[in-house]
């Protein structure tokens, strides 16, 4: 076991020593190998070129040394010289080529390497250099497989150049471009400045801001077709302006306008080749008019922009504009308390300028046409037999509804009918939410439908002339009459005059004749104040309307009032009783 140890030690020693005398080698290779070339961050849709400059005849990645020679292809690249960016940029700059036809880089400037890929894609493109491979991304990562060893040149479609490298045998290259960018904006001016929103409301003839965003990547930007889309709204191409900064483009010279194109969009914005740089920030602002076929209420009105360039399309932007509408219906309460719609009520909508101007709504085919300051300019709406008004085409904000004729039989409304209209908006849907009032009211009914809807009460036979006011003259004459002839002749007997026999002697005995009957007609007058209503007085039946016309029931307010007449009356019923009964007793 002793000698076990000992030559277990011994081997292991062996072991570590011979471990430490193996040298570590480099990856190495020759031209006999291929090479690959992956890029991440690829564009999808964009294709990527591999151009071998330079064919790598050995290589040595630890030492970092590279053996490379001139691609036949490129001959005559070593003496090229070119402007690049406004400076003049040559090959010998770079590199040269020994007696041996071996590449000797210039160690000043062999790590620029953009700008020697710039000379290098000027070269190409001016020798018409054919690519060695050509892939187009479908996902974020390219992958050039099988290539001949050497340094490439890697250009995209996207026209900026991607990145020079070597395979040794596989290298990597992140890709440095990113889309062009779109972004299309509605502009909300308030107090305290613009809003760009993805939506909004506006009723028909109103004006939309639009304002597009272009966001210009790396690459040699070309072929740059601005197109938009609207829907139920009207272009207005005086309105366009385009500015790349505080810089604004001429119209014809650094892009022209094209109305109604035959793609079927509103209108195209080509920006002229050249004009367009990387990291320009293009701001186009137009303004567009709501309508009469805009689309009310639903999916809204959608309005598309996009980016045509360099053989490919932006995403789509949408915006969307919605477009409200008002109901009206116009109903009575039967015997029962059904509804009943009432047809031939006519009603104009207008709205306030502050708070003195009016401006009336004029209306063709049910949808808002235009607004006028005199009312007879506006159109007059009539509820139809359903009782029924439509009215399409608003903004949101506040309108009055005054009755101007009321249905034959039926009291016209005294006040206008206070609607409000708001609105819950985004780019893929919206809603309206509608409540309304009299002028006079405080607070708000909802609308169920974005419905109002309006009660009339029937008109309610006035009393005749005379009809109160006599009973009274009858029922004092009667007590006056009633009192004994002998009590007058007996006063003046006293030497009373007539005045004075009357008031001390005559009336007070009339007044115990008359008082049950005044009482009487004093409650009837009473009860008879609701008649009121029907010349527009606010007294206790007109305030159980306004309740009815906010809630839709007619039963609680009625019998609140009624109860109201009631306590009232027997209030006064007893107090007449306790007064009649004080008198009987000043009789005995």
């Amino acid at each position: 076991m002793k000698y076990m140890k000992k030559l277990m030690t011994l081997l292991a020693v062996l072991t570590l020593a011979l471990a430490m005398a193996v040298p570590a080698f480099a990856e190495s290779g020759t031209a006999s190998s291929t090479g690959m070339i992956t890029i991440d961050n690829a564009v999808t849709g964009t294709t990527y070129k591999a151009y071998r400059i330079f064919d790598l005849e050995s290589y040595d990645t630890g030492k970092n040394a590279y053996s490379y020679k001139l691609n036949s292809a490129w001959n005559g690249f070593p003496a090229y010289s070119t402007t690049i960016d406004g400076n003049t940029v040559s090959a010998t700059d770079f590199f040269s080529v020994n007696s041996a036809g071996y590449i000797e880089w210039n160690g000043a400037k062999k790590d620029a390497g953009a700008d020697f890929a710039k000379l290098a894609k000027a070269f190409a493109v001016e020798k018409n250099i054919a690519c060695d491979k050509a892939e187009t991304a479908s996902s974020a990562t390219v992958t050039f497989a099988d290539l001949t060893l050497g340094y490439y040149l890697v250009d995209t479609s996207l026209g900026s150049l991607c990145s020079l490298d070597t395979t040794d045998p596989s290298v990597t290259i992140k890709e440095k471009n990113s889309d062009t960018t779109i972004e299309k904006k509605i502009v909300i001016t308030g107090i305290t400045g613009d809003e760009k929103v993805d939506s909004n409301s506006a009723g028909i003839g109103d004006t939309v801001n639009f304002s597009i965003t272009i966001t210009v990547k790396d690459g040699a930007p070309k072929n740059y077709v601005l197109h938009d889309k609207l829907s139920g709204l009207t272009f207005d191409s005086d309105s366009l302006k385009v500015k790349i900064g505080a810089t604004t483009l001429t119209p014809n010279t650094d892009y022209t306008l094209e109305t109604n194109p035959t793609d079927g969009d509103s209108f195209d914005v080509k920006f002229t080749n050249g004009k367009l740089k990387p990291n320009d920030v293009v701001v186009v602002t137009y303004s567009a008019t709501v309508a009469a076929n805009a689309t009310i209420a639903g999916a809204g009105n959608k309005n598309t922009a996009k980016l045509v360039y360099n053989g490919k399309d932006s995403t789509e932007e949408e915006t969307t504009t919605y477009v409200w509408k008002l109901n009206v219906h116009k109903y009575t309460l039967d015997s029962t308390n059904k509804e009943v719609a009432l047809s031939g009520a006519k009603f104009v909508l207008y709205r306030m300028d502050g708070t003195d101007k009016k401006y009336y709504a004029k209306l063709t085919g049910g949808k808002i046409d235009s607004w006028v300051t005199n009312q007879s300019d506006a159109t007059t709406l009539e509820t139809s037999g359903e009782g029924d008004i439509l009215i399409e085409g608003l903004n949101v904000g506040t309108y009055y509804l005054e009755e101007t004729e009321a249905p034959a039989g039926y009291n016209k409304l005294t006040e206008p009918i206070e609607v409000e209209i708001t609105a819950t908006t985004s780019a893929t849907n919206g809603s309206e939410t509608v409540k309304y009032k009299n002028s006079s009211e405080t607070s708000y009914t909802p609308a169920t439908d974005a419905t109002v809807k309006v009660l009339n009460s029937a008109g309610t036979q006035l009393p005749s002339t005379g009809g109160m006011g006599t009973t009274v003259f009858y029922v004092v004459g009667g007590g006056l009459m009633a009192v004994d002839p002998g009590q007058m002749e007996a006063g003046r007997s006293l030497g009373l005059n007539y005045m004075t026999t009357m008031v001390v002697i005559i009336i007070p005995q009339a007044i115990r004749a008359v008082l049950p009957a005044l009482g009487n007609e004093f409650i009837i007058l009473l009860k008879d104040t609701s008649l009121i209503t029907t010349i527009g007085g606010k007294e206790l039946l007109y305030a159980a309307q306004g309740i009815m016309n906010r809630t839709y029931d007619a039963m609680f307010p009625l019998l609140g009032v009624a109860l109201i007449y009631l306590i009232l009356v027997m209030l006064f019923t007893w107090l007449l009783s306790k007064f009649e009964r004080r008198l009987a007793q000043s009789d005995r």
